[in-house]
C-alpha cells in the first residue's frame, strides 16, 4: 500500500475551530489526501541558496532580444531572414548563439512564438509581422498532414523530434483560435493520428489498443519505423494529449478514440518499464488527469506521474534531479540525465515539465503538495541555466553574456553536475554545441521555452511561497475561474496576501474542500498550514453551488472535479 500524507484526525482537531481576530488560521477540514512521489519527497522543502528570478521579465527580455534585428555585437543580431527582408520569407534563428544555421528548428521558432504569446504579446502582429502564420506555414508538411522540425516539415525522424512541433502548434492554436486555417490544420493532425493508430493495430470493435513502441512513424506511408536501436513508447502520451485536445474543440469521436487507445496503453503498461524519453511522456499525466476528471475515466495517473518524476527504464538515467547538492547549490527539480557526468539537466525539458505539470492539480488536487514542492525547487534552480546564476569559472560563455546580454535572458543548453574537464567545478553551465565547433553553448532551442515556466510562476508577499497559475498552460480547458496552487515549504503556518481584483469573489480551496473567504475584493489574506498546499479557486461571490457526479459547480463552472459531495449536506 502506498504511503499517504493523511493526518486527518490531527488536522480536523486543529482546523475545526481555531480563529484569530476573525480570520480562520486553517481550513475547516482537510479532505483531500496528499499522495507522495518518492523523488519529489527527497527534495528539500527550502532549496538553498534561494533566488527566484523574475521569470516573466526574463521571458519578455528574451523575445525582444532574439527578434531585435538592430542588435549589434559579437555574433549579433541573432535573427535573420531567408530573403534578407523581414516583410516576407521566414525568420532564421540559430539553435545556439553563433552557430550558422540556414533554417530555424520548429522546436526553437515555434516555442519562441509561444513564449511571446504566453507573455501577452500579439505574435500575429509583432513588429508588424505575423509570426504565427510564418511558423504555421513553414513547418507544415501538406503530404503528411503533420508538422516537422525543419522547413517543409516532411520526412521521418525520431518520434519526439517529429511530434514536439505538433505539440507546439496546438499550443499556438489555443492562443490564436481565430487565426486563418489554424483549426483546420489542428484537426487534420488528429485525423492523421487516428489513421496511424489504425495502422499500429488500433481497432474499435472489438476494442484493441495499438502498439506504440517504435522508433518513429512515417505519416506519409502510414507505417511504423524502427530505424534505430531504441524505442519511444512515450509517443502514446503524444497521441493521448493531441487526440484529446482535438476532441475538446471538435467533438470528433475518432479523436477521442485516439486518446483512449493511448491512455489505456500507458495505464496497462508494466510500471517497471518506464518509457520516459525526452518530452512526450510529460503530456501523459495531464491527459490522464483531465480525462479522469472530465469523462470519468480511470487511467493510472499515479503511475504516469511516478514515471515522469522517476528514472527511465528506456533511456538510462533519464529523469528528475533529486536529493543531492551540486557543489554549493541545490539543483533539485531540474530535468535531464541523472547519470551523465553525475547529472546533466536540460533547459528545454525543465521548462516543458513546469508547463505540463502545474495544471494537473486542477483535476486531481491529491498531488498539490508534491507538484507545489517540485515547482518551488525547479523555479529556483532554473536560474543556474543562465550566466548570472553562477560565477564565471562555472560556465562556458560568461564574458560574451556580460558584454552582449546585460539582462541575462539567454540560457545555456543545460547544467552539468560538474565540468567534463574538472570535477571540482560544480555545477557547470554548458552545452554540447562547442564540442561540435559552435562558438557558444548558449542554446536558443531551450531558451525559447522559457514562457512555459514564466507564465505559471508568480511572486506573492511571502518569499518561497509561489502563486502557480493552474490555467496558463492548461490548453483548451473548459470554462474555469482563476485557479492557483500554493505550497508552504516552512515548518510553521504562513499568512499569504494576494490580489483578487475589484469584483467580489469567494475563495474556495479544493484541497481542504472549504471556502476560506467569502465576498472579498482587492486584497485577500489567508493562512497555509506547514508543509502543505492549497488549490485556490476565485469563484464569483455568492454563486449558486451545485453538485453533479462528484463535481462541485458554481454558476455552471466546475471548481472541484473530485468533490466529496456524497458526504455533504446540500441546502435545498
Amino acid at each position: 500500500m502506498k504511503q499517504k500524507y493523511n493526518f486527518a484526525l490531527l488536522k480536523l482537531f486543529i482546523c475545526s475551530s481555531i480563529c484569530f481576530f476573525g480570520v480562520s488560521l486553517f481550513p475547516v477540514c482537510f479532505a483531500a489526501e496528499q499522495i507522495p512521489l518518492p523523488r519529489i519527497d527527497a527534495m528539500p522543502s527550502e532549496s538553498s541558496p534561494y533566488h527566484l528570478r523574475d521569470w516573466k521579465k526574463v521571458a519578455r527580455d528574451y523575445v525582444e532580444f532574439v527578434l531585435d534585428e538592430t542588435k549589434r555585437g559579437d555574433l549579433l543580431p541573432l535573427v535573420k531572414w531567408n530573403d534578407n527582408s523581414s516583410s516576407q520569407g521566414m525568420f532564421i534563428l540559430p539553435s545556439y548563439v553563433g552557430r550558422k544555421d540556414r533554417d530555424t528548428e520548429a522546436i526553437n521558432g515555434m516555442a519562441l512564438v509561444m513564449t511571446g504569446s504566453l507573455m501577452g504579446l500579439d505574435m500575429t502582429n509583432y513588429k508588424g509581422i505575423n509570426f504565427v502564420r510564418l511558423v504555421s506555414d513553414y513547418y507544415y508538411c501538406e503530404s503528411e498532414g503533420m508538422f516537422g522540425n525543419d522547413k517543409g516539415g516532411c520526412g521521418v525522424t525520431e518520434y519526439w523530434y517529429k511530434i514536439l512541433p505538433n505539440f507546439l502548434f496546438y499550443h499556438i492554436c489555443d492562443q490564436y483560435p481565430r487565426e486563418e486555417n489554424i483549426k483546420a490544420k489542428m484537426l487534420r493532425i488528429a485525423d492523421q493520428l487516428y489513421r496511424s493508430s489504425l495502422a499500429l493495430g488500433g481497432v474499435k470493435e472489438p476494442w484493441n489498443v495499438p502498439e506504440y513502441e517504435h522508433w518513429s512513424f512515417d505519416f506519409a506511408m502510414m507505417q511504423a519505423r524502427n530505424d534505430r536501436n531504441w524505442k519511444e513508447a512515450g509517443a502514446a502520451a503524444a497521441y493521448g494529449w493531441l487526440g484529446y485536445m482535438a476532441f475538446a474543440i471538435g467533438g470528433n469521436q475518432n479523436h477521442l478514440d485516439v486518446a483512449d487507445w493511448a491512455m489505456e496503453y500507458l495505464s496497462k503498461r508494466d510500471s517497471a518499464k518506464n518509457p520516459l524519453y525526452e518530452i512526450m511522456l510529460r503530456y501523459a499525466p495531464i491527459t490522464a488527469a483531465r480525462m479522469n476528471a472530465e469523462l470519468g475515466r480511470n487511467y493510472d495517473l499515479d503511475k504516469m506521474l511516478r514515471w515522469c518524476t522517476g528514472i527511465s527504464d528506456n533511456r538510462y538515467g533519464w529523469g528528475v534531479i533529486s536529493g543531492e547538492r551540486w557543489g554549493e547549490y541545490n539543483c533539485d527539480g531540474l530535468v535531464g540525465s541523472t547519470t551523465d557526468t553525475g547529472g546533466y539537466a536540460f533547459t528545454m525539458n525543465t521548462f516543458q515539465a513546469a508547463g505540463m505539470s502545474v495544471p494537473i492539480v486542477r483535476y486531481d488536487q491529491r498531488y498539490a503538495r508534491v507538484i507545489g514542492k517540485w515547482m518551488l525547487n525547479l523555479a529556483n534552480a532554473s536560474r543556474l541555466f543562465y550566466a548570472n546564476g553562477l560565477g564565471a569559472e562555472l560556465q562556458d560563455n560568461k564574458a560574451w553574456c556580460d558584454e552582449n546580454d546585460p539582462n541575462y535572458c539567454l540560457a545555456y543548453e543545460g547544467l552539468r553536475k560538474h565540468s567534463r574537464d574538472n570535477i571540482s567545478k560544480r555545477p557547470y553551465a554548458t552545452g554540447d554545441a562547442m564540442g561540435h565547433g559552435s562558438p557558444s553553448n548558449l542554446g536558443l532551442y531551450g531558451s525559447s521555452h522559457i514562457g512555459y515556466l514564466a507564465t505559471v510562476v508568480n511572486r506573492i508577499n511571502v518569499e518561497k511561497i509561489l502563486q502557480l497559475d493552474c490555467l496558463a498552460t492548461d490548453f483548451f480547458h473548459e470554462k474555469a475561474y482563476p485557479t492557483y496552487l500554493y505550497y508552504n515549504p516552512f515548518s510553521e503556518y504562513k499568512k499569504v496576501k494576494i490580489e483578487v481584483g475589484i469584483q467580489p469573489v469567494d475563495l474556495y480551496d479544493s484541497v481542504s474542500q472549504t471556502f476560506l473567504k467569502r465576498n472579498v475584493s482587492s486584497t485577500a489574506v489567508f493562512n497555509i498550514m506547514p508543509d502543505s498546499a492549497m488549490v485556490l479557486v476565485l469563484a464569483p461571490a455568492g454563486g449558486k453551488v451545485s453538485y453533479q457526479k462528484g463535481k462541485m459547480i458554481i454558476d455552471g463552472v466546475v471548481v472541484d472535479y473530485r468533490h466529496n459531495w456524497k458526504n455533504k449536506k446540500v441546502k435545498k
